[in-house]
């Protein structure tokens, strides 16, 4: 029997009787998680979850309620806060809508569960760790290493007799060893993600990993200056979270956007193109439909440089005249927002050697340090962060550099890409970006 079905049905009637529309988002799966420190087991993690949040709808109003027990007791009286809310919030102007059942495109390559022996797993944990360890008499520890898999399920139901369901499963891990030569430390590393099992390279990661980090060892601090810089296939993501929020036709209608009033407009390189994509399987947010239950759509956001479209959920979509894009975004608990999928940034033609090679000086920029909330201001683009990578002269590597900040403004960074590289970052990321040359950015060193 289907319960959650059966209970959804009750509420349904119920929201009928009240003069509400009502939807239910329910989510759940379970993970694993493994890791090894010193050669030994030291963290193994079993969990299961599931959640159901209730949107009730009364005209303009929009309630939300959650639960994690999902008998029919619980659901009912979640969906009576939910109208509560709704009657609270007593918002004016246009109903919001719900989504009516439509075909969808099936995704059965996201769900693939193996029956791999536990010793198989704790292999690729503690492999993780102790490959490292054995590559290179200057990794002094490994921090951080781990093995995952995640097994997870979402359902959208309707009173509009919207009812869809999909399953994806995939393994991760990572191994960020640290490496020391004399006074100096430094730690970098790699990861894997896998929708097979099969598909598991530990040897790759760990040699990568540990590349990584030995090579930032010795590091000497950049001259202050503006120097051209190639924005690695790992860390242009960094950028593209920058804007990831001025995509939302709900920020652009709240005046929070700096894509606001551009639509249509040139405001970036010829060379950037941007496409939306919840179908990329590489991607960690491929699915096919979005949390109103809507089908996903592919959504093409820059094309030489031109801002072609915002991204909306059915609400925004009607409010702003715009294209209904499928963006509906939340989790149980949370209300809907609106947020892009997977970003694949259209690759070039050039190798990261081609790109490092094109001008006297170029900076390799392979990690930003502290992340946005290092330097970034969402209300007007400016951002000043800490950043460590390699300074390249005539092609050539320098040595690797650290203990600078890299300052410009993102609109402007857009503007001044001179080219892209023709490979993409590894699979495990919403993001999907090759390497990218940046004419002029601002560097403070020493």
């Amino acid at each position: 029997m289907d319960t959650i079905k059966s209970n959804f049905e009750k509420i349904a009637n119920l929201a009928r009787q009240d003069g509400a529309k009502v939807e239910m988002l329910v989510s759940g799966g379970e993970e694993l998680s493994i890791g090894y420190q010193k050669k030994k087991l030291d963290s193994f993690e079993s969990t299961q979850s599931q959640m159901a949040g209730i949107r009730v709808i009364l005209g303009a109003s929009q309630g939300y309620a959650y639960t994690e027990n999902l008998n029919d007791e619980s659901l009912l009286r979640t969906y009576r806060d939910a109208l509560a809310n709704a009657k609270t919030v007593q918002k004016q102007g246009a109903t919001v809508s719900l989504m009516a059942p439509k075909a969808i495109t099936p995704m059965s390559n996201l769900y693939n569960v193996q029956d791999v022996p536990m010793n198989k797993k704790l292999d690729i944990a503690r492999l993780l760790e102790e490959q490292c360890l054995e590559k290179d008499p200057r990794i002094s520890a490994v921090p951080y290493s781990g093995y995952s898999e995640v097994s997870s399920f979402k359902r959208i139901l309707n009173s509009e007799g919207m009812d869809q369901e999909f399953k994806q499963n995939y393994y991760s891990g990572y191994a960020y060893p640290l490496a020391k030569d004399g006074e100096s430390s430094k730690m970098d590393g790699e990861g894997f993600f896998a929708r097979s099992f099969d598909d598991i390279k530990v040897s790759e990661v760990t040699e990568k990993g540990v590349k990584k980090a030995v090579s930032r060892l010795n590091a000497t601090k950049l001259t202050t200056g503006n120097y051209a810089v190639v924005i690695d296939r790992d860390q242009f993501s960094t950028v593209l979270q920058m804007i990831y929020s001025y995509f939302s036709a709900k920020q652009v209608d709240e005046g929070k956007s700096l894509f606001k009033g551009k639509l249509g407009q040139k405001i970036a390189s010829d060379k950037f193109q941007l496409l939306d994509d919840p179908f990329e399987a590489r991607g960690t947010a491929t699915r096919p439909f979005d949390d109103e239950g809507a089908p996903s759509q592919k959504t093409v956001l820059f094309e030489n440089g031109v801002l072609k479209n915002l991204l909306t959920n059915l609400e925004y979509a009607h409010k702003m005249n715009l294209p209904h894009t499928s963006h509906g975004r939340r989790s149980p608990a949370s209300q809907l927002e609106i947020a892009p999928t997977n970003l694949v940034v259209a690759k070039g033609t050039k190798s990261l050697q081609d790109l490092l090679a094109s001008q006297t000086k170029v900076v390799h920029l392979t990690e930003f340090a502290g992340g946005l909330h290092a330097g970034f201001k969402e209300s007007t683009g400016d951002f000043s962060m800490p950043a460590e990578g390699f300074l390249y002269e005539n092609g050539k590597c320098v040595g690797p550099i650290d203990q600078f900040v890299m300052s410009g403004n993102v609109l402007e960074l857009l503007r001044d890409i001179e080219d892209l590289g023709n490979d993409y970052n590894k699979p495990g990321s919403s993001m999907i970006c090759p390497d990218v040359l940046i004419k002029s950015l601002s560097f403070a060193g020493a």
